[in-house]
């Protein structure tokens, strides 16, 4: 009866088993053997092989599919042309620096319904044009990047989940990508360009990362329509952070509980317009930052709007500042009392990290106004708008929160001080 047992558990535990491939060569054997133009339906099941594919053929998983390889180099490596992959996870198990899960080169091919699992790089687009990715997941353990280009131009990255990696997307000497309706979350910076041209950001979202989104010697790139929320767990963080970069245009975007929204470093002619700049520690700063433009945006809830130094010939007009005194006689819709940001606690913090701990306090504000910093350092909007540039939900803003927590306190208080007298 024991035997019986057993042979009948064995066979229960083989039926509802997912098949596993057991010839490693099977699958890259049926790659060999198809023609251009063929599609490869792969059945559900764990295959345990390392693939190339390097003429146009589509190869779709049915059901569940996982490609997995520990070994050296990519599970799945794409080169030529018109190649399709759709529905597939991908998982790379090795460890080594440089390992890959999908490696892309070649141009016109089309990813789809991916989920990549690694512990190093996800995607590597290498000399790749013309690639789009789409739909897909990426996880990592924070020791490569999600998506990685390197000299690919032309690509598209839309609707992707990206976790817990390096750079969300990375772009070095790549030009003309569209990156859009992306989620990046808990990696260091969500997308990170360099040296890289006329690449468009749109309608993504980069949460809870150290940085949103790095620029750095970079040309015209379009930032428009993202959110970049909760980017504060470093000292360093900031929502979006352009570095030596130029012709950047930043246009509704929100920029939400930040440490820093918006920071300029050490560049020049870009424009930051129509965006939502809420709940951050400081609102925007310049850092050796040289005729960029400031102008139409809503500044609410930020501890210090904006800050700047060693910075000159930065242009701001006609801005939103919540915390700003504003008095308008001519009904224009422009206050006539000008904004300015001074960048005296900058310098001194810069100088003093500790007296960060003194930020706002009565002593620090009496000095900022004795010890003015030199005219052509401060931040100046003439023309402050009287109203939201663009509509800020007063409950989002931290203020609003705190003005509700402190009415509840003080109610609380006061009844438990009318009770008390009552007792007695």
């Amino acid at each position: 009866m024991k035997i019986l047992n057993y042979i009948l558990f064995l066979l229960l535990l083989l039926f509802f088993m997912p098949p596993i491939t057991e010839a490693a060569s099977t699958l890259q054997s049926k790659i060999d053997l198809a023609s251009n133009g063929a599609v490869i339906e792969i059945v559900e099941g764990r295959y345990e092989e390392a693939i190339t594919i390097s003429k146009p053929i589509t190869l779709e998983g049915k059901g569940e599919v996982i490609l997995r390889s520990c070994e050296a180099g990519p599970v799945v490596s794409i080169t030529g042309e018109a190649v399709n992959l759709r529905n597939i996870t991908i998982e790379h198990c090795g460890d080594q620096l440089e390992d890959t899960a999908l490696f892309v080169t070649g141009s016109n091919h089309d990813l789809e319904e991916l989920n990549i699992v690694t512990k190093r790089f996800g995607i590597r687009l290498d000399h790749a044009n013309d690639v789009v990715v789409r739909n897909s997941k990426i996880i990592g353990k924070k020791r490569g990047n999600g998506i990685d280009l390197w000299s690919s131009n032309r690509n598209q990255f839309k609707d992707l989940i990206i976790v817990n990696v390096s750079d969300g997307i990375y772009l070095e000497k790549s030009h003309e990508n569209i990156i859009n309706r992306n989620d990046i979350q808990n990696s260091r910076y969500g997308m990170h360009l360099m040296f890289s041209n006329d690449n468009v950001l749109s309608h993504n979202v980069s949460r809870s990362n150290i940085t949103g989104t790095m620029l750095m010697e970079s040309v015209r790139t379009s930032v428009t329509n993202n959110s970049f929320y909760a980017n504060s767990d470093n000292v360093n963080s900031q929502g979006l952070l352009i570095y030596s970069a130029s012709e950047t245009v930043v246009t509704e975007n929100e920029f939400n509980a930040n440490r820093v929204g918006i920071f300029i470093e050490d560049a020049d002619h870009n424009l930051i317009h129509t965006n939502k700049v809420v709940d951050n520690f400081i609102g925007v700063q310049f850092k050796k930052a040289t005729d960029n433009k400031i102008l139409s945006n809503t500044f609410v809830g930020n501890v210090n709007d904006a800050q700047a130094i060693a910075s000159s010939n930065n242009h701001m007009e006609g801005n939103y500042w919540d915390a700003a005194s504003k008095v308008d006689v001519d009904g224009n819709g422009t206050s006539e009392i000008i904004f300015t940001a001074d960048p005296y606690f900058l310098t001194l913090t810069a100088n003093v990290p500790e007296y960060q701990l003194f930020f706002q306090a009565p002593g620090l504000i009496l000095l900022q106004n004795m010890l003015k910093s030199p005219p052509e350092q401060l931040l100046t909007d003439l023309t402050p708008s009287m109203n939201m540039t663009l509509v800020v939900e007063k409950e989002t803003s931290s203020k609003f929160v705190l003005w509700i927590i402190s009415g509840v306190m003080i109610l609380a208080s006061l009844s438990l001080f009318i009770l008390g007298r009552k007792i007695r």
